[in-house]
């Protein structure tokens, strides 16, 4: 149209010539058969779907390797399922889609061509009959199925390079393929089954079994050699300088004695040490934090008595020994008629405190 008028205006010109041009070009019926195709319009893509298996585009790939292929894909999660076939016709491909559909259920949508497989009258009331909506595209135009085209090519392109037999090759590139993250980062056996194959490539990973284990095991070790500090300051803030507790007893005559001796705390030796004073007037005892129970009562009943002025320190060999004791110097009178209250030394000694008696041997 340019030329026609660059040619024009070189020999005559009347006003509106280029519009007179442009009408006369536009109504030649040679020029509109014979003109190129317009240009691509912007793409348009399909809508993903809100879950996995819900729109499935469907290919056939004729005589490929001398066999024919039947190519489905999901449009959710990519995951492909080709077959081979040895028929493309309504009744093989129906068989061949029964199969895919008792694992993974049936569809929403079915995308294809115009192929006379598709467009049967067996495959449409097929599809009729489980709610499958049935779609296809333009006749000639395959970016309408997209999806099924670039597997088919891709597909093609895996098996030519393959020294494997087409069957094998086959499921070593489905195998390879659904487990191979997509650009999300997820592969499409996780979009679809929400699990990962388990590939060669796998071996080369610790199994989660393993990983579990170690987390455990380091758990485990953390813990007997790092303190519970929530334990810690548990006990810290549980006892203090002149509370009520009750103390094991360790000394003689325990199974005549209380398991439990009524003490006050005298100090706090760390965070999981104390000297405890036995009430009224009794010694005093290193116990561990596990060795302490609290005691709930009356502040009377809480007066250790009087002390005296001197602390002196008894040595024994039990490994609970005591640190202070008071001496019984000077002690309170008891009033008559006051109840006796069990005196309790020091822990009870490793060694026999058995009077021995001279050996008597026998005169012939």
């Amino acid at each position: 149209m340019e030329r026609m008028k660059q040619l024009a205006r070189t020999a005559v010109y009347w006003p509106g010539i280029d519009a007179a041009i442009e009408m006369a070009t536009r109504r030649c019926d040679s020029c509109g058969e014979h003109q190129n195709k317009p240009s691509k319009p912007p793409v348009h893509p399909w809508m993903l779907p809100e879950k996995p298996w819900s729109r499935l585009h469907l290919d056939h790939a004729i005589n490929f390797m001398g066999r024919d292929w039947l190519v489905i894909t999901d449009a959710y999660s990519k995951y492909p399922c080709i077959h081979l076939t040895s028929s493309t016709s309504s009744r093989a491909t129906l068989d061949l889609l029964e199969e895919d559909f008792a694992h993974f259920g049936l569809p929403h949508t079915l995308v294809t061509d115009n192929a006379p497989t598709f467009t049967s009258e067996e495959f449409q009331s097929w599809c009729k009959e489980r709610g499958i909506t049935h779609l296809t595209g333009a006749p000639y135009h395959p970016a309408t199925n997209g999806a099924a085209e670039r597997l088919v090519q891709t597909f093609k392109q895996a098996l030519r390079k393959s020294s494997l037999p087409p069957k094998r090759a086959l499921q070593e590139f489905l195998m390879q393929y659904r487990r191979t993250p997509t650009s999300c980062g997820f592969s499409p056996s996780e979009l679809l089954n929400s699990r990962q194959l388990r590939t060669r490539i796998d071996t080369l990973l610790p199994s989660p079994a393993h990983i579990a284990q170690g987390k455990q095991s380091k758990e485990a070790s953390k813990s007997q050699m790092t303190p519970d500090l929530k334990a810690v300051v548990k006990v810290t803030r549980q006892y203090k300088a002149g509370d009520p507790v009750y103390a094991l007893y360790h000394g003689p005559r325990r199974d005549k004695q209380p398991r439990w001796v009524p003490a006050v705390i005298k100090k706090s030796l760390g965070t999981r040490c104390f000297n405890v004073m036995v009430i009224p007037h009794g010694p005093v005892w290193r116990r561990h934090w596990e060795q302490l129970q609290p005691r709930y009562t009356t502040e009377e009943d809480n007066e250790p008595g009087e002390e005296v002025d001197t602390v002196s320190e008894l040595e024994t060999d039990h490994p609970m020994e005591i640190l202070e004791t008071v001496p019984q110097t000077r002690r309170q009178t008891k009033p008559k008629g006051t109840p006796s209250v069990p005196e309790y030394g020091p822990d009870n000694l490793r060694r026999s405190k058995r009077t021995r008696k001279p050996t008597e041997r026998l005169c012939c």
